[in-house]
């Protein structure tokens, strides 16, 4: 996609000017023999400084519109914001883990309009346009055409995977399930952004998510679905409407099968 529309440009040139500080400060950690709460302090004031820069810059271009960063803030019918995840992925950047990522989205009337992922370390845009596709730098990405469930890839994605609530502890032992009966494969990654934008590119085959608020799912579906693929919950309720619920993502034909196949469990 050669040609970028000027809210892509403004977005890319705003990402553009932070990724040698991101990438300076990650150096850094490794570097670092500190106690943990320093390495917190450090982390913090990395965030700041991106949410600094983005903040600046996108408040410049677009004055009358809103701002959510990090967490849902509600909406405004008939009003744009721009929706910034400043580091998705922190745990692993605070441990030296080189898979993080930094969002921008567009939202106006609860639709995400456009969205990027900057994967600083692969120096990997994702990004897509409603009605226009989704691409990683300049190709166009879709989802896996994989049809059956046998040899897939899944990415988990979740805080509380492990917790004690029966229903969601049930989940993740249902894709257990499957992945061992059908010779698949389970991947943690710790980034849900980059887990959006594997599946919209294909690298994963399936996607399962749980406890993610709107903003961490905005830059993740106009993505897989403008690549083809579908995110919902497990009753096909577009997952930017299913603030914090269990996610399913995937192309339409696994995407029916699991949804399927969980929901019988059930």
């Amino acid at each position: 996609m050669s040609n970028k529309s000027p809210l892509l440009n403004v977005i890319f040139q705003s990402l553009n000017r932070i990724t040698r500080n991101i990438l300076r400060d990650f150096g850094e950690i490794e570097n670092l023999q500190v106690s943990h709460n320093s390495l917190q302090q450090f982390v913090s004031k990395t965030e700041h400084k991106i949410s600094s820069s983005l903040l600046n810059d996108l408040t410049k271009s677009r004055p009358e519109w809103g701002i959510k960063l990090n967490y849902d803030e509600g909406f405004v019918k008939d009003k744009y914001y721009w929706i910034v995840d400043t580091l998705n992925g922190k745990f692993n950047f605070l441990h030296g883990i080189p898979h993080f990522a930094v969002t921008v989205s567009v939202e106006l009337n609860n639709e995400i309009l456009c969205t990027v992922i900057l994967d600083p370390i692969r120096d990997e845009y994702y990004f897509a346009e409603k009605g226009k596709g989704s691409y990683q730098n300049d190709r166009r990405i879709r989802v896996s055409s994989r049809n059956k469930l046998k040899s897939c890839v899944f990415s988990i994605f979740g805080e509380n995977i492990f917790n004690h609530k029966p229903s969601v502890t049930n989940y993740f032992e249902q894709i257990n399930l499957l992945s061992h009966q059908t010779s698949s494969v389970t991947r943690t990654f710790g980034s849900s952004a980059l887990s959006f934008a594997w599946l919209a590119s294909g690298k994963v085959d399936c996607l399962f998510a749980n406890k993610l608020n709107k903003n961490q799912i905005a830059c993740g579906e106009l993505l897989i679905k403008e690549s083809g693929g579908y995110l919902t919950n497990l009753k096909y309720i577009n997952a930017y409407d299913s603030n914090g619920e269990f996610l399913i993502g995937a192309n339409p034909i696994l995407h029916k099968e699991l949804i399927k196949k969980i929901n019988k469990i059930n």
